[in-house]
């Protein structure tokens, strides 16, 4: 199973991120995001 979030220049996702490493998620890849700042970060995980 995937799933994706966004990371946020002002730590926002975070939380999220680490609920889901918890739950056994891990990353597959993470893109610098072309939203409304450059230092967003689209992360990919899976858990198998």
């Amino acid at each position: 199973m995937q799933t994706s979030l966004i990371i946020e220049s002002n730590g926002s996702g975070k939380d999220k991120l680490d609920a889901l490493l918890r739950e056994g998620y891990t990353v597959l890849s993470v893109t610098a995001n072309h939203g409304k700042s450059y230092n967003d970060f689209l992360v990919i995980l899976e858990k198998k």
